[in-house]
C-alpha cells in the first residue's frame, strides 16, 4: 500500500470539466475484487467505493487499460455532487486505492487517476490501520465474521507422507548453467529486481527516520527483518505520534519480538509504546530547538502555542496536557489521534493544533470522534497545512460565527479569558516524568484549578 506516500496538493480546483485519465496496470483480480467488496467497501462508505468500482469498470472496457473522461462523466455515472465525488477520490486515496497525478501544464488530460490493486485479505488484516477501522465501522461480530472467511483453511498433514517430486527430479537442466545463467536470464531478473526495488522506494516513509539505520540496530538481535518491511506501516505510525528515534523503536521492537519464532508480536509492540506513554516513562520530549519569528499581528501566546506545537509530537502533545490536567490518555482518544495521522493529510504541528482547539480552546473534557472530524473536515477546506494556517483558520470560524448573529445570555455577554496551560509557556523546560508524590499531584491540582478560573473569567 503507499498510504504513506505524501503528495502535493492541487493548485487547481477540482471542476466538472476537469479532464482525466483513468489508468491501471493489471486487471482487478478476481479475488481482490472479493476484499474489495467485503473489506474496503465498510470503510469506504457508498460513495467512493462506487467511484472505485465505476473506475474499474471503465479501464476495463479499453484494451490498454487506459480511459480519457471529464468528471460530468463520472458524475452522470454515479450521479452524486461535486464534493462528494472529491471526498470519495481523497477517500479513495487515503486507502491506498488510488493515486493522483497532475499532467504537465497546458497538456490534456488535466488529471492522472492511477488505480490501485486492492492489498489481499491476509495483508488487509495484518495492516493496523485497516483492521483497525474495519473493526469500528462493523463492530466485533461481523469483523469475526469477515475474519473467517479470509482466513487460510488449515489442512491436517500429521499422518501424511510426502512423496512429491522435486524439480530437477523431473526436469534435467546443464549443471553449468545452473552455476553460471546465460546474460539474457542475469538481465531478466535484474529487471525485476529494479522494479522491486521501485516498489522498496515507494513504501511509506517518513524524512526524520533512518530505517536502514533500525536495520542495522536491529542485526544485533534476534528480530526476523523481513518483519520491517511487512510492519513499515505501523513502524512510521508510531514514529510520527510519538516521536521515537531509531535506537529506541528498536528497543520496543526487540522487547516485543518472540525470541522462539524471531517473529514481531504487533500488539506487544503497540501496547508497550501506548502504556510507556500512558504510564510516564515516555522518552524526554526535546526543548524547542528553534525560535519562531513572530509577526506583528501574533500575541505572545500564540506565537508560543505555535512554537510548542512545532516541537512535540502529537501523543506527547496530548499527554503533555493530560499531565497538566491531572488526568490520563484514554485509549479512545489516542485511537482518534491515530486515525487523523494515518490519513497523512496534516503534519503533526497541526495534528497538535487540532488538540489545542478540541481540549483547551473548546474546553472539552475528551477528544470525540465528531467534532474532530468537524474541524479536521474544515481545516482541510480551508487548505490548513502550517500551525500558522490552523490559526488563521480557527479566527476565520469565530468571526464568521459571530458575523450573524450575537448570542445574549440574561444578565449580559461572558467574557472567556483564555491562557495556555504551562507547558506551552516559553519559559517552560521540559523535565523527565516521575511517578507523582501527593505533593506533585496537589501542584498539578492548584494549576488546573487556576486555568478553569482563568477560563471562567476569574483573576
Amino acid at each position: 500500500m503507499k498510504r504513506g506516500l505524501i503528495m502535493a496538493e492541487s493548485k487547481q480546483p477540482l471542476m466538472p470539466k476537469t479532464s482525466v485519465a483513468i489508468v491501471t496496470t493489471t486487471r482487478l483480480q478476481e479475488e481482490r475484487r472479493r476484499v474489495l467488496d467485503l473489506l474496503y467497501q465498510p470503510i469506504l462508505g457508498v460513495s467512493a467505493y462506487s467511484l472505485a468500482t465505476v473506475m474499474w469498470r471503465q479501464v476495463s472496457l479499453t484494451a490498454d487499460l487506459k480511459v480519457e473522461v471529464t468528471h460530468t462523466d463520472l458524475l452522470a455515472l454515479l450521479n452524486i455532487s461535486m464534493v462528494t465525488l472529491q471526498d470519495s477520490r481523497q477517500r479513495l486515496e487515503a486507502a491506498g486505492l488510488l493515486r493522483t497525478f497532475e499532467n504537465q501544464p497546458d497538456r490534456l488530460p488535466e488529471l492522472i487517476y492511477e488505480l490501485q490493486q486492492p492489498v489481499s485479505g491476509e495483508m488487509f488484516f495484518k495492516d493496523d490501520l485497516l483492521s483497525l477501522l474495519l473493526l469500528e465501522v462493523v463492530g466485533e461480530r461481523q469483523f469475526e465474521r469477515l475474519r473467517q472467511a479470509f482466513l487460510p483453511r488449515q489442512l491436517k498433514r500429521d499422518r501424511w507422507h510426502e512423496i512429491s517430486k522435486s524439480f530437477l527430479d523431473v526436469f534435467s537442466l546443464d549443471n553449468r548453467l545452473i552455476a553460471a545463467p546465460p546474460k539474457l536470464i542475469e538481465a531478466t531478473k535484474a529487471a525485476f529486481n529494479q522494479e522491486e526495488t521501485t516498489v522498496e522506494h515507494e513504501q511509506p516513509t517518513a524524512p526524520d527516520f533512518d530505517f536502514g539505520l533500525l536495520s542495522e540496530l536491529l542485526k544485533r538481535s534476534y528480530i526476523d527483518l523481513n518483519d520491517l518491511r511487512q510492519y513499515r506501516q505501523l513502524i512510521i505510525n508510531e514514529h510520527l505520534l510519538y516521536g521515537i528515534d531509531e535506537t529506541e523503536m528498536a528497543r520496543y521492537i526487540g522487547d516485543a519480538t518472540n525470541l522462539a519464532t524471531n517473529k514481531l508480536d504487533a500488539n506487544q509492540f503497540k501496547r508497550a509504546i501506548a502504556a510507556a506513554y500512558q504510564g510516564g516513562t515516555t522518552p524526554v520530549v526535546s526543548a524547542p530547538k528553534t525560535v519562531t519569528t513572530q509577526k506583528a499581528s501574533e500575541s505572545q501566546e500564540e506565537a508560543t502555542l505555535i512554537d510548542t506545537a512545532k516541537q512535540y509530537e502529537p501523543m506527547a502533545f496530548l499527554a503533555q496536557i493530560r499531565q497538566q490536567q491531572g488526568g490520563y490518555v484514554a485509549s479512545g482518544e489516542q485511537r482518534i489521534v491515530e486515525q487523523i495521522a494515518s490519513k497523512q493529510i496534516f503534519s503533526s504541528s497541526v495534528i497538535n493544533m487540532l488538540i489545542y482547539e478540541v481540549l483547551i480552546d473548546l474546553n472539552n473534557s475528551t477528544i470525540t470522534q465528531r467534532l474532530t472530524d468537524t474541524i479536521a473536515n474544515r481545516w482541510a477546506q480551508d487548505g490548513v497545512k502550517t500551525p500558522e494556517d490552523a490559526l488563521a483558520s480557527i479566527r476565520k470560524f469565530k468571526a464568521d460565527r459571530a458575523k450573524p448573529k450575537t448570542t445574549r445570555r440574561r444578565g449580559g455577554t461572558k467574557n472567556i479569558k483564555e491562557t495556555l496551560p504551562d507547558w506551552a509557556k516559553s519559559d517552560y523546560q521540559p523535565k523527565k516524568k516521575k511517578t507523582l508524590s501527593k505533593s506533585d499531584q496537589d501542584q498539578f491540582n492548584e494549576q488546573l484549578n487556576k486555568l478553569k478560573k482563568l477560563r471562567d473569567g476569574g483573576d
